[in-house]
């Protein structure tokens, strides 16, 4: 159960929802539109967690691999090195997303910033902080900008 064609969870490498070819994408061992494999990560208030118990909460998770960061306090990382540019590329993005960390995935190098899907699907994984790419994949991943402008139009002419 649960594994093979017919057991396995789906794959949505060819979803409207996957973004175009991204310059900055590199491969890792789950293939974009797959389900992320369960690791642990750092989150935003410093406690440690599984990747799928941030899952379903309806914002988009991006993730940082970065070694080491395990060992330190948040409080002593979150401003250094390349955090703090990540963490104002996640607040420019379209939807909602929670900036976690991890000390590894599968197939990731250090720095591969990875963009997941609430429902726990890959939308790309990047060779470190590119906020372009990430916006676009961000963007795609919503339902791309003509979605999201329907909907803000919906919203304000339903006041």
């Amino acid at each position: 159960m649960g594994h093979g064609q017919l057991g396995a969870p789906g794959a949505y490498a060819d979803s409207p929802l996957a973004p175009p070819p991204l310059e900055g994408e590199v491969p890792v061992r789950t293939s974009p539109g797959s389900s992320v494999i369960d690791v642990r990560v750092t989150a935003e208030d410093g406690t440690f967690v599984r990747l799928r118990d941030r899952l379903g909460r309806g914002a988009l998770l991006v993730v940082l691999i970065a070694p080491g960061t395990g060992v330190w306090e948040r409080r002593h990382w979150v401003s250094a090195g390349i955090m703090p540019q990540l963490a104002a590329a996640v607040m420019a993005l379209p939807h909602h997303a929670e900036l976690l960390v991890a000390e590894s995935y599968p197939g990731a190098a250090a720095h591969t910033v990875l963009l997941v899907r609430p429902d726990g699907h890959l939308v790309t994984a990047l060779g470190g902080v590119r906020p372009a790419d990430l916006y676009t994949a961000a963007e795609a991943a919503v339902g791309g900008p003509a979605k999201a402008q329907a909907e803000a139009g919906a919203t304000a002419g339903s006041r």
